[in-house]
């Protein structure tokens, strides 16, 4: 349960504390866009790498949960 909370926290704050540390100018550009463009950009690609961790980090944790599941689908 632990490991959700932070990285939904984690998920957040990179939406929210990106632009708010530095993020927000005009220049230099990052791959020819603006830097916040790019913030806005980057922050998607890394919710799957984040998710995808995660979900190795629940499934280490709780290895039987996906036998019950299957249990339930027949």
């Amino acid at each position: 349960m632990l490991a959700w909370v932070v990285a939904v926290l984690v998920i957040i704050g990179l939406y929210t504390l990106g632009p708010a540390f530095g993020f927000n100018a005009a220049s230099p550009a990052i791959l020819g866009m603006p830097p916040l463009y790019f913030w806005f950009v980057l922050v998607p690609l890394l919710n799957p790498v984040i998710l995808g961790a995660l979900y190795l980090i629940d499934r280490a944790e709780n290895p039987g949960d996906d036998d019950e599941l299957s249990n339930l689908a027949e």
